[in-house]
């Protein structure tokens, strides 16, 4: 009996650890095609999962998804960032956002953060500057675990 808990403790154990390491996904919505791949590239880097969209209407499409984090340009060709923030709170009001803009008003990030956004970056930033903004939102809503592939 004794072997037999220890083999189930030992199963959870590593089922435990499984979970751990899957890293965070991120849902990315930029139009601007070099942009998007450079904010990819570093958010993978740093351990994140990240799926990106060219455009709103693809983004809402996948809003019924869960990612850990969505990431969104305001300005985008069709849907705006304030149709999917408000597609995306209707859907789960825990989900965080980052907003980036080029619009650099204060009105927007007002509204922005009236409609739910934990952030906001203003065009032109530095790639690096939205991944520790990221980490940090991360470790805030879902605590310190370390994110490893």
């Amino acid at each position: 009996m004794l072997y037999l808990c220890d083999k189930i403790i030992d199963k959870v154990s590593i089922v435990k650890k499984l979970v751990i390491k899957l890293p965070r996904k991120i849902y990315l919505v930029e139009d601007e095609k070099n942009l998007n791949i450079l904010l990819q590239k570093y958010l993978e880097m740093e351990g994140y999962s990240v799926t990106t969209f060219f455009d709103g209407s693809t983004a809402m499409e996948r809003i019924n998804d869960m990612p850990d984090l969505w990431i969104l340009d305001i300005m985008l060709p069709d849907i705006d960032g304030y149709e999917l923030i408000k597609a995306i709170k209707e859907h789960n009001k825990s989900t965080p956002v980052i907003f980036m803009s080029a619009r650099n008003e204060e009105l927007d990030r007002v509204v922005g953060l009236e409609l739910g956004s934990d952030d906001y970056l203003s065009k032109p930033f530095l790639p690096r500057e939205l991944v520790i903004r990221t980490n940090k939102l991360m470790e805030r809503i879902y605590g310190k675990e370390k994110i490893s592939c």
